[in-house]
């Protein structure tokens, strides 16, 4: 469980409460191959807001796909690097 909130009042966590309120903001599922996930997801129909993943300094590998494809829900995909 990760818990956030918004640092200042124009980040997308502050705009997403303003506008929903309290409550979910996203779920997030490993997966072993980010690159195939997407794929899938992609020619399910859903539509991505990232078509390639990011990376973070940690090299955690991660992408999201838009909530109008998964009945109103933000979900983020993340493989962790292969040392972890």
């Amino acid at each position: 469980i990760e818990l956030i909130q918004p640092t200042t009042d124009d980040s997308g966590v502050a705009k997403y409460l303003a506008k929903k309120g309290a409550g979910l903001h996203h779920l997030c599922i490993e997966v072993e191959d980010i690159a195939a996930a997407l794929a899938h997801i992609a020619a399910s129909g859903a539509e991505l807001i990232n078509e390639t993943p990011r990376t973070r300094p940690d090299g955690t590998r991660y992408a999201f796909v838009h909530p109008k494809s998964t009945g109103g829900v933000l979900l983020e995909l993340y493989q962790l690097p292969a040392d972890r």
